[in-house]
């Protein structure tokens, strides 16, 4: 039996545009649930959710209902039968409402669903309303899943040796019926949020009409999903999980809008969620501050967005209703997706209140043309390699550089090479951010260079085919067939620079999560020969003395020399012994393989490592940056890029002292006070050029002349800043408001850049759009602007430049 954290807002299984409209749907729901593999099966289900329900929590027998897959004689007579359940209380519905499948193919099989009957009053009226019937009246509890089928690619349902139950039980759903509240917003998990929010809002939740109570709705339970998502290392973005999350937190916002003008009534409601939940959740505690971070942070940046894409939304609603249609384009929803971040579930919503609904189907069509322009479009990878399932490939590359083993498959590549797969092979493929080995194949005394690494067919035990080419332009063609012997051989310095990076990963994370605070988690990494790089969750970045103490904590645990341990044992095993794993990864449960680096770190991890620390050598951070909302990246280096790196930094900084003639440690007093002295002449420079600007405004207004009623002033300058000639330009029409041609030569190189002002009071009579198309027509000039300033530049001075500019301005 479990109770398990969910969130269902996107994929398959996808309720978030129903949340808070309705008195059941949650993105974020406590799920419990109890399971059977190879044990008990239906009889037995049946029996334990019906004696909880009845004996333990004391729900009223004849207010509940039953409904079984459509052909599940089984099931109905467990209920009828062995239960008592009258035949009124049963249903038999389809494949939508009662038969469970994961995807296309694989494990699937009938579910029976149990409903409490909560009253007419709650209904929709309908004679023949019952359980399935989409109003509130019968509500759904639990679901048990009788797992007995293998689905196969051509629909058939093959029995399964062995089956299974698993079953979920909404937890605010059970709250709901158990304390009789009308909707899961009425239950006591969500009293103390809502009541914050009449406190921030000064609106009353009870006084509220509909749309407001689901305003109430919607912020309070999204505080909950956000900040647990947050709290187990996801991140906002645009793709994934954290795409999840940022629809949840953007939707929110919208909503909080109703509510107040105040951006931080989200994340003070966060405060208040976790203080609600952080004995049940410690997590929420500690990762207080990145929570209060990250959706702070998330909401300033989409509330800019939020005015625009509405403005933008209004305008297109507005064309459509002239056109007396009611269906939003996919393309302007994606185009509000792309350029304003709004997801197209918010869309949706904006545009229902307006009587709208949206072509998703456009809008997919827009997102998927965009990814496939962008490079991104999903594929099969191995679908070049046809490799027969049952092959497999021992890896002996952790204590194994050169390995002579046979080949168990070939096949010839188009572009010359092979890919051949090995009984075993020292060769580490792609995974957990580490890149793959470098090395060479010898085939009968021929050498090959590696050129790719797959892992193909069962994730937990892969046959790994390795793609290899001749190594030389002028190498002997060599026959390669199944069952020959062949030399394996790794790049060794390359995998042991690799291995050192990837150990101090592990050193890396141990270290910030003692600097900053347990909160912090691997958001993503990347280790290969020359650096490592560390993605991880924190709201702020790292000042220099937090840099300087992570180095200083990593470089004594690589002068300490501590061993590194690495085992396997179950997923169970290693949780409980405080081994660290990562959110969204995928583990056998049986085996995974530890990395214990005692006193330090211990992780789940597949990738390869130092025996001890001491070979590490050193460790150097090079940069510290924002990578996205509450994610950060570090890169690094270590072993002889590190030193190389202080040998430059030491030459750089010996280099400077001997040009300014003082001691190393006084290198940066002696430049700062020289950046200091270089910021004040420059100042200078600028108040001197203003002041020789300022005296040429009367030159400048006595050479105005009238074009057409309008004043007109066309000059030539020469090594000016446009920030000088634009300032010039509003110092003159303090005096003249007039239109102003200004061209500014370089002082080398000869290029000018022609820049047009329309004074106010002018910019009415004077079309810069038509000037524009009048610089690009006779002169091939192309430029852009607003309506009272536009420039353009050229490689040289036209001719007639300024004689073409007065006849248009005489002919407007």
């Amino acid at each position: 039996t479990t109770c398990q954290k969910c969130v269902r807002a996107g994929g398959k299984h996808n309720d978030l545009d129903q949340v808070g409209f309705t008195a059941r749907h949650l993105t974020f729901f406590e799920m419990l649930g109890n399971f059977s593999f190879g044990d008990y099966f239906k009889k037995e289900a049946i029996q334990n959710a019906w004696d909880l329900l009845t004996k333990e929590l004391h729900l009223p027998a004849e207010k509940l209902y039953i409904t079984v897959y459509k052909t599940d004689d089984e099931a109905y007579n467990l209920w009828h039968a062995m239960i008592g359940v009258p035949a009124d209380h049963i249903s038999r519905l389809g494949e939508k409402d009662n038969f469970w499948q994961m995807g296309d193919t694989g494990p699937c099989g009938p579910c029976t669903e149990i409903y409490v009957d909560r009253g007419a009053h709650r209904g929709c009226g309908s004679s023949e309303c019952a359980p399935g019937c989409d109003c509130s009246r019968y509500t759904e509890i639990w679901n048990l899943v009788f797992m007995q089928y293998n689905r196969q690619a051509d629909g058939t349902l093959l029995p399964l040796t062995q089956t299974g139950v698993d079953t979920g039980m909404g937890l605010e759903r059970l709250c709901m019926i158990m304390q009789d509240k009308d909707t899961v917003f009425h239950i006591d998990a969500f009293a103390g949020l809502i009541k914050h929010i009449e406190e921030i809002s000064k609106m009353s939740y009870e006084k509220s009409d509909d749309n407001l109570k689901a305003a109430f709705h919607v912020v309070a339970e999204h505080v909950r999903a956000a900040s647990l998502l947050i709290a187990d290392g996801c991140s906002p973005s645009n793709d994934g999980r954290g795409y999840v999350l940022r629809k949840i937190i953007r939707r929110a916002a919208l909503f909080a809008q109703k509510l107040s003008s105040d951006n931080r009534l989200f994340s003070q409601l966060a405060v208040v969620f976790i203080d609600l939940m952080k004995e049940v959740y410690p997590e929420l505690e500690t990762n207080k501050n990145l929570i209060i971070g990250v959706l702070d942070s998330e909401v300033d940046r989409f509330a800019v967005n939020l005015v625009q894409g509405q403005n933008i939304l209004q305008r297109y609603i507005a064309e459509q209703v002239a056109h007396g249609a009611t269906v939003l384009p996919g393309q302007q929803a994606f185009k509000l997706y792309d350029t304003y971040g709004f997801p197209c579930e918010l869309t949706e919503l904006l545009a229902k209140e307006k009587g709208f609904s949206v072509d998703k189907e456009g809008f997919e069509s827009c997102m998927q043309r965009q990814q496939e322009q962008s490079g991104k479009k999903c594929s099969d990878q191995n679908s070049d390699i046809e490799i027969p399932s049952t092959l497999s490939t021992k890896y002996v590359g952790d204590t194994s550089f050169d390995v002579t083993t046979t080949i168990l498959f070939v096949q010839n590549a188009p572009d010359g090479g092979s890919w051949i797969v090995t009984e075993q092979t020292p060769f580490y493929v792609e995974c957990g951010g580490q890149v793959g080995d470098k090395g060479t194949v010898i085939i009968n005394q021929e050498t090959f260079n590696v050129v790719e690494l797959r892992k193909v067919g069962d994730v937990h035990a892969p046959a790994i085919a390795v793609k290899i080419i001749p190594a030389g332009p002028h190498a002997t063609p060599v026959t390669v067939n199944v069952g020959m012997s062949v030399r394996c051989v790794v790049d060794k310095e390359a995998r042991l620079s690799t291995a050192r990076n990837h150990t101090a990963t592990h050193l890396l994370q141990a270290a910030l999560m003692q600097t900053l605070g347990k909160q912090v988690k691997q958001a993503g990494s990347l280790v290969n020969e020359a650096c490592l790089r560390f993605d991880f969750t924190h709201n702020e970045a790292l000042s220099k003395e937090q840099i300087k103490q992570v180095e200083v904590i990593i470089n004594q645990q690589i002068m300490d020399n501590v061993a590194a341990t690495i085992y396997e044992t179950t997923l169970d095993d290693a949780k409980a012994k405080g081994v660290i794993s990562f959110f969204g990864e995928k583990y056998n449960p049986e085996r995974v393989r530890v990395v214990d680096i005692p006193a330090v770190s211990a992780e789940l991890c597949g990738g390869s490592h130092i025996s001890c620390t001491g070979q590490i050598g050193s460790f150097k951070i090079i940069s510290e940056v924002s990578l996205a909302t509450g994610t950060r990246r570090i890169t690094a280096v270590t072993g002889c890029q590190a030193l190389a790196t202080f040998q430059a930094s030491f030459a750089a900084v010996k280099k400077l002292s001997e040009d300014f003639k003082v001691k190393n440690e006084d290198v940066i007093p002696v430049v700062t006070k020289l950046q200091q002295q270089c910021g004040a002449l420059q100042d200078q420079v600028k108040q001197m050029r203003k002041q020789l600007l300022g005296a040429r405004v009367p030159e400048i207004l006595s050479s105005i002349v009238h074009i057409a009623g309008v004043p007109f002033y066309f000059g030539e300058f020469e090594g000016i800043g446009m920030d000088d000639v634009r300032q010039l330009c509003q110092d003159v029409e303090k005096k003249t408001p007039g239109f102003y041609v200004l061209v500014n030569k370089e002082a080398q190189g000869g290029r000018v850049t022609i820049l047009a002002y329309a004074a106010k009071g002018v910019e009415t009579s004077i079309d810069l759009k038509k000037f524009l198309t009048l610089l690009r027509e006779k002169f091939g000039i192309k430029g852009g602007g607003s309506a009272s300033l536009v420039q353009g530049g050229s490689p040289y001075l036209p001719d007639g430049l300024r004689q073409e500019i007065e006849a248009w301005l005489a002919a407007r």
